[in-house]
């Protein structure tokens, strides 16, 4: 599929979602309206820097290659990972890297030139060909460690906020509140559901 055609159902999948929210029907945004939700928080935190665990097919990629300076995308998955190289070729300032997102991150945020990053981790497993680490759903985790880089993150969206406590090897979202609250608290930071997503935000006053 081109990037135009891509692009062409993707708004109007946006479009679907301003209809379902209207009529109280909406459930689990478009890729796209996310992808909105991540360029609007790039303005309120003047981000440069995307970190996204759960490549897949290198969609959520490659729209925010045109909006940030750097993108790194994690996957754990190796024919995803190579597909996904494949497909973001072109695209000069994004890095896939193949591994586990705990792992993957701790490895990025050592690097000096990190700072002030979005952060938007969707590396769980969904069923199909998505990839299934030690931990299907480890976002809980995933928090933790990037509680110890605080300094350098100016945001972090947490995708599907629904699936928390559907499944019994999925932490419930009031685990998931425990966890970011108890890492990042508020007063650096502000922590709400939008949509179908947990955002972590960096006050403009704690910078």
């Amino acid at each position: 599929m081109s990037r135009l055609i891509r692009d062409l159902k993707s708004f109007v999948g946006y479009l679907i979602d301003i209809f379902l929210i209207a009529t109280f029907k909406f459930s689990n945004p478009h890729s796209y309206t996310k992808f909105l939700t991540i360029y609007r928080t790039k303005k309120k935190t003047n981000s440069d820097i995307f970190i996204e665990t759960g490549t897949f097919l290198g969609v959520m990629a490659d729209r925010c290659s045109r909006i940030f300076n750097k993108v790194y995308t994690i996957e754990l998955d190796p024919t995803l990972a190579q597909n996904a190289k494949n497909y973001l070729a072109t695209r000069k300032n994004v890095t896939v890297i193949e591994g586990d997102g705990l792992k993957i991150l701790k490895e990025i945020f050592k690097s000096e030139q990190i700072t002030n990053a979005i952060i938007f981790l969707d590396g769980h497993y969904s069923g199909g060909i998505t990839a299934c680490g030690d931990i299907p759903e480890p976002a809980v985790e995933e928090i933790s460690v990037l509680s110890q880089y605080k300094d350098k993150i100016g945001a972090i969206i947490i995708d599907d906020f629904r699936v928390f406590g559907s499944e019994n090897n999925i932490p419930t979202k009031s685990e998931l509140f425990k966890s970011v609250e108890n890492k990042f608290g508020y007063n650096e930071f502000e922590i709400n559901v939008y949509l179908d997503q947990l955002l972590v935000i960096r006050k403009v006053s704690a910078k």
